[in-house]
């Protein structure tokens, strides 16, 4: 019975919007989705274009974390969803910061 009742208390803590591992997909999906955006715009080379577009897609919400989970803690942690989206912003716009007007 233990057994049983341990096994259904393991699934309610996978399920638990608030646990580690789901904090930790959030935060990093919010951090290489800013980054990646910054990258399809301002990179130079189609191929690296290509691959910020091919990461964002991969680590889109409805692949990594479910919409309701990602409203929830996007409400919940709104500030700090802000603030690293920024900082993503602004780290990417330094990485891409070169004019993209040559093509290859």
């Amino acid at each position: 019975m233990n057994a049983i009742i341990g096994h259904i208390t393991g699934i309610f803590d996978q399920l638990n919007p608030f646990n580690t591992a789901n904090l930790i997909l959030y935060f990093a999906w919010v951090a290489i989705f800013g980054f990646t955006m910054v990258g399809l715009v301002r990179a130079r080379y189609g191929l690296v274009r290509f691959l910020c577009y091919a990461l964002n897609q991969f680590f889109s919400v409805g692949i990594i974390l479910s919409w309701t989970l990602t409203v929830l803690l996007a409400y919940t942690y709104w500030w700090q969803s802000l603030v690293l989206f920024v900082v993503s912003l602004i780290i990417g716009s330094l990485t891409f910061r070169s004019n993209r007007h040559t093509s290859l």
